[in-house]
């Protein structure tokens, strides 16, 4: 009970907020830079951290439901978030899944022209929200109640059995499905690193050696990335579905599986939190930052900038037929990705 009335009081707060933060970031960077943040990561990293946060907040709904005696029986209730403990886990990965699939494709410039990687792509999402939904809705059916001791919704089919055969082939293919990609993933990006880097067989041409370390470091940290991010759904979510079996088996309360009953409590806020961190380091959200910052870091050392650069800025602009400002000609440059002030 201590757990549940001190330590995860702050994160019942923190978490969520994480969740609305990634979500009302996305918006408004959607809004305000349309051109640059209106990209499919920061869509669905959006969406990632609004269904994350329903999930924090179902959880903590259940915690308060579980502690009175008269939800303690069978009931719709039980049901209903059974199936929202199961459903938005499942979301989470499969959205992280896309958005590592959008740097996957980026990164490794591949199934470019493929017609049927189009249309998974453009349909990802829905697609996403119905397998996750198909999987998990057979709960609405099961007997479930609320567990007064893990604080958790306890559910079944009528059998150890049914139980067993509906998380193996209802939720562990789908991780199944994550660690091959894992693996995919890995052996294209050290294949991608090895003809992309300079090496003894493939050595630097015209380029300088500072500017080839820049790429080579630059990459490097992408790959890390890139290998890393497709991992956290299993990393994050495995002490929740170890707890499952905890459910599934009907184990009764001891050290271990109270030790996984907290791991699984801490590990979501967790990622809340990485998914924030996540959102922060996306490209287009990195270009919004410095451009942000580049703008606004000194508000008095505008007036500053060297003449000869900005009018040179503006005659370019205006020699175009586009009558800008010295100022929106300064801004339109650094906002220009052919920009050295945008690298």
């Amino acid at each position: 009970m201590w757990l549940n009335d001190y330590y995860c009081s702050v994160f019942d707060v923190l978490s969520p907020a994480c969740g609305f933060s990634v979500a009302l970031s996305a918006i408004v960077l959607i809004a305000m830079y349309r051109d640059i943040a209106n990209s499919v990561t920061v869509r669905v990293s959006g969406m990632l951290g609004l269904s994350d946060a329903m999930y924090q907040i179902s959880q903590l709904v259940v915690r308060e439901l579980a502690l009175q005696p008269k939800y303690q029986s069978f009931s719709a209730a039980a049901r209903v978030f059974a199936f929202t403990t199961y459903f938005f886990p499942l979301l989470n990965t499969l959205l992280v899944s896309r958005i590592a699939l959008d740097l996957e494709t980026n990164f490794l410039r591949w199934f470019t022209l493929s017609r049927s990687l189009r249309w998974l792509l453009r349909h990802y999402v829905k697609v996403s929200i119905a397998l996750a939904f198909v999987c998990a809705c057979p709960l609405f059916f099961a007997r479930a109640h609320f567990d007064p001791n893990f604080l958790y919704p306890q559910w079944s089919f009528g059998t150890t059995t049914r139980d067993t055969c509906y998380m193996v082939f209802g939720f562990y293919l789908l991780i199944l499905l994550q660690v091959i990609n894992f693996a995919l993933v890995i052996i294209v990006v050290i294949m991608r690193l090895r003809i992309e880097l300079p090496s003894e067989n493939n050595p630097p041409n015209s380029l300088s050696t500072h500017i080839m370390r820049t790429l080579e470091q630059r990459m490097r940290r992408k790959a890390r990335i890139l290998i890393l991010y497709p991992l956290s759904p299993i990393i994050f979510y495995s002490p929740t579905l170890v707890f499952s079996w905890v459910q599934v088996l009907h184990l009764e309360q001891n050290n271990v599986t109270t030790a996984i009953w907290i791991t699984s409590l801490v590990v979501g806020p967790i990622q809340s939190l990485f998914d924030l961190l996540v959102f922060l380091l996306l490209p287009p959200v990195q270009r919004v930052i410095r451009w942000y910052w580049t703008l606004h870091k000194d508000s008095d050392m505008l007036p500053l900038v060297e003449r000869g650069r900005r009018e040179s800025i503006f005659v370019g602009y205006h020699g175009n037929g586009v009558a800008l400002t010295t100022e929106e000609a300064w801004v339109q440059d650094v906002t220009d990705p052919r920009s050295p002030a945008t690298h």
